[in-house]
């Protein structure tokens, strides 16, 4: 059997931030809807899915979701919120058996930060998916240490999908070149950079069984689009797959919706099992 599976940073929830004004940007909410329902995907994850800030003492921690179900025709979810561009979401057009929040680290700030872990009824199969969005202002061992719960207790058949906020050491990224586009003073573009090249996650995530399903040839980088502007371009966005699964094809979705729905690309595997 064959499923698509697609991941999603859609930024904001589909809004922009200026100051206390959190709006709704229909344009990018077409743009994304656009994309989701021409690839059709079976398991859709999206991150910063669920957006939330403090607005005033008087208004705090108001909670803003499109309503992605119907925009995209995937009638199962499972959402997590409250915890401002942190919050994730699972869709997918079989039935969610069970879904749940798991503490995925904290933020630099010292806020926690959760996964979603989901059970889908793929036609009689129980398929398991975790939908992460650790903190990128931590370190990389850090996330190393949030991700170890999740990557000791999954089920197979089972897929781990979402914006990693890591490099992996299988790409190759120039130390020069990344502090020259870090948008930062020279001694603090240093710092991030070398913070980056720290890369212990992503093979932390391998060593487990799991592959990473974007094919080596295949690889580029998930962020920035060009609607982000001049920014190191990097793959943060992944989508991991259990043995179970074999990778029909796997692809970072670049055209001209995409360049402006958000600030991260897309990307899409098709698997069978």
């Amino acid at each position: 059997m064959k499923i698509k599976v697609m991941t999603y940073n859609v930024l904001y929830g589909l809004h922009n931030r200026d100051g206390n004004l959190i709006l709704l940007d229909l344009a990018r909410m077409r743009a994304v809807r656009n994309i989701v329902r021409a690839e059709k995907p079976d398991i859709l994850g999206l991150t910063e899915a669920v957006y939330c800030e403090f607005w005033t003492s008087q208004d705090r921690n108001r909670i803003i979701r499109v309503d992605y179900e119907q925009l995209f025709g995937l009638k199962h979810s499972y959402a997590t919120g409250f915890e401002q561009e942190w919050g994730s979401m699972i869709l997918s057009k079989f039935p969610i058996l069970h879904a749940e929040r798991l503490q995925l680290g904290k933020n630099h700030r010292g806020e926690s930060v959760s996964a979603i872990r989901a059970t889908l009824d793929v036609n009689g199969k129980r398929v398991h998916v975790d939908v992460v969005h650790p903190a990128p202002k931590i370190s990389d061992n850090d996330r190393v240490t949030a991700f170890a719960p999740l990557l000791k207790t999954f089920t197979a058949p089972y897929l781990m999908i979402g914006d990693f906020n890591s490099l992996s050491e299988e790409d190759a990224y120039d130390r020069k070149k990344l502090i020259r586009e870090i948008p930062a003073n020279g001694k603090e573009a240093r710092v991030v950079a070398d913070r980056m090249l720290v890369r212990n996650l992503i093979p932390s995530v391998r060593s487990h069984g799991l592959e990473d399903t974007l094919p080596k040839n295949n690889r580029t980088h998930t962020i920035p689009t060009k609607s982000k502007g001049r920014e190191p371009k990097l793959r943060l966005d992944y989508i991991f797959a259990s043995r179970d699964f074999k990778v029909i094809s796997s692809r970072v979705i670049k055209n001209k919706l995409t360049e402006t729905a958000s600030d991260h690309y897309p990307v899409v595997a098709e698997l069978e099992f």
